[in-house]
């Protein structure tokens, strides 16, 4: 049996790094801010192919988020933020990494031999 392209591409792995899908979730928040399962959604949202195996790829964003000093933890304030844990945006200074996605072109770069 044949499938169709929309289902082939649920099962083809984007071609984005983690750093490129934690940027693309932090970018397209209202607040420029967001929690982990905030990141975890919006990924499953936007790539099917990240609805499975899910233990895998969950610890990699969150592997990318604690190593790359380009996103930072923002705690919550008290008030009206209920919720666990913290949210993720950019440090200040990573311009750079964001010129990086200009005009949204996230995809992984060629690597050069």
């Amino acid at each position: 049996p044949t499938c169709s392209s929309d289902e082939e591409k649920k099962f083809t792995r984007p071609a984005y790094s983690y750093i490129a899908l934690i940027a693309m979730a932090i970018q397209q928040s209202p607040s420029n801010k967001v929690t982990l399962s905030g990141i975890y959604d919006f990924i499953m949202k936007k790539f099917p192919y990240y609805r499975s195996n899910q233990r895998a790829w969950q610890n990699s964003i969150r592997h990318n988020l604690s190593l790359n000093s380009c996103f930072v933890k923002v705690p919550r304030t008290e008030g009206n933020e209920k919720g666990k844990g913290n949210y993720w945006s950019f440090a200040k200074g990573c311009e750079s990494m964001l010129d990086l996605f200009e005009n949204g072109n996230y995809r992984r770069r060629r690597r050069r031999r």
